[in-house]
C-alpha cells in the first residue's frame, strides 16, 4: 500500500515537472515566433526614418528659393558654420531684415527725416558683424592651439601610427575646435572618401592660412615622399615663427590703434557730455537742418577713418 501510494506521488510530481517544461518551451517559442514575425515584413508597419540629409537654407520656401537664386545660401551656411552657430541661413537673413527694419524706424523716429532713417539701416548689419566675430574668434582659437596639434601628430608619427591614426589621437586629445574638424576629417576617410579631397574639404572649412600650410606639405609629402614627421615639425616651427612675428606687429602697432580708438570715440563722448550738460544747447543739432547734415557728414566721416586706420594697423604675414 505504501510502495503503491509512493508511485503514485513520483508519477504526479513527474507529470507536473514534465508539464512545467513543456509549458515553459511552449512560451519560449511563442516568444521566438512573436520576435521572428516581428523582424519580418508582416502585418507590423515600421515607422518612416528620413535618412536624407536637409539641405534647405531657411524652413520658409519663398526665402529657401531667394537665397538658392542669388547664392547667398552656401556662403552664408559656411560662414555660419564657421563661426560655431547652430542657425540657418535663412534665421540670419531674417535677423539682418529686422535690425534694418528696427534702425529705420530709430531713425525716422528721432530725426523725423526718410534719409536719416535709410542711413540708420546700416544696424542691419550688426548680426552679419556678431557672425564674423564669432568666427574670428573660433578661427583664432584654432590657429592657437594648431602648432600643439601639430606637435601630437608628429609625435604619433614617430611613434610609429599611420598618418590616418595619428590623425585620429589629434581628433580625440586636441581641444575644440581642433577636435571637431579633425574628427570630421578622419570620419570622411573612414567612410571612403579621398585622402586629398578630405584634408582639401579641411581648409574649406577652416579659415586658416596655417592650416593650408599643413595640408600642402602632406599632400606634396604623399606625392613626392620624404620625411612626414620632419617636414611637419618645420611647419609647426613655422607657424609658431610666424605667431611671434604677429605678436611683434600688434606691439608695433598697438599705438595706432589706440590712436584711432580714441578718435572714434572723443566725439561721440563730447556730444553725450554736452547733451547731459546742457540739452538746450545741443538740442538745435537735431531740431535744425544744417545740424543735422552736419551730423549724418560727421557719422559718414567717422566711419571712413575708422576703416582707414584699421587697414593701415592690419599688417598680415
Amino acid at each position: 500500500m505504501i510502495l503503491a501510494f509512493s508511485i503514485l506521488i513520483f508519477l504526479t510530481v513527474l507529470l507536473a515537472v514534465g508539464g512545467i517544461v513543456v509549458y515553459r518551451r511552449g512560451a519560449v517559442s511563442r516568444v521566438l515566433d512573436r520576435r521572428l514575425r516581428g523582424l519580418g515584413a508582416g502585418d507590423r508597419v515600421l515607422p518612416a526614418v528620413e535618412v536624407e540629409r536637409d539641405v534647405r537654407y531657411s524652413q520658409l520656401p519663398w526665402l529657401d528659393r531667394l537665397l538658392r537664386v542669388f547664392k547667398l545660401g552656401e556662403h552664408l551656411e559656411m560662414l555660419l558654420y564657421q563661426s560655431g552657430l547652430n542657425i540657418r541661413a535663412g534665421v540670419l537673413v531674417l535677423l539682418v531684415a529686422v535690425f534694418a527694419l528696427g534702425g529705420y524706424l530709430v531713425g525716422v523716429t528721432l530725426f523725423h527725416r526718410v534719409e536719416v532713417g535709410l542711413v540708420f539701416l546700416v544696424t542691419g548689419f550688426v548680426p552679419y558683424l556678431f557672425v564674423l566675430y564669432k568666427k574670428s574668434q573660433r578661427m583664432k582659437a584654432f590657429a592657437q592651439e594648431f602648432p600643439d596639434s601639430l606637435d601630437l601628430l608628429v609625435s604619433a608619427l614617430r611613434a610609429g601610427l599611420s598618418f590616418a591614426a595619428a590623425m585620429q589621437i589629434v581628433a580625440e586629445e586636441s581641444p575644440e575646435p581642433i577636435r571637431s574638424e579633425f574628427a570630421v576629417t578622419v570620419e570622411e576617410q573612414a567612410l571612403g572618401l579621398d585622402f586629398r579631397e578630405a584634408l582639401v574639404n579641411l581648409t574649406k572649412r577652416v579659415d586658416s592660412l596655417d592650416l593650408r600650410f599643413f595640408v600642402t606639405a602632406v599632400i606634396l609629402q604623399r606625392e613626392t615622399g620624404g620625411n612626414l614627421a620632419e617636414i611637419l615639425e618645420n611647419t609647426a616651427k613655422l607657424i609658431r615663427d610666424r605667431f611671434r612675428v604677429l605678436g611683434d606687429i600688434n606691439t608695433f602697432t598697438a599705438s595706432g590703434r589706440l590712436t584711432g580708438l580714441i578718435l572714434m570715440c572723443l566725439p561721440l563722448a563730447m556730444a553725450a557730455y554736452t547733451w547731459m550738460l546742457d540739452p538746450k544747447y545741443f538740442k538745435p543739432m537735431f531740431e535744425a537742418e544744417g545740424g543735422r547734415n552736419v551730423l549724418i557728414g560727421a557719422a559718414v566721416m567717422q566711419i571712413l577713418g575708422m576703416l582707414v586706420i584699421r587697414k593701415i594697423v592690419n599688417i598680415r604675414v
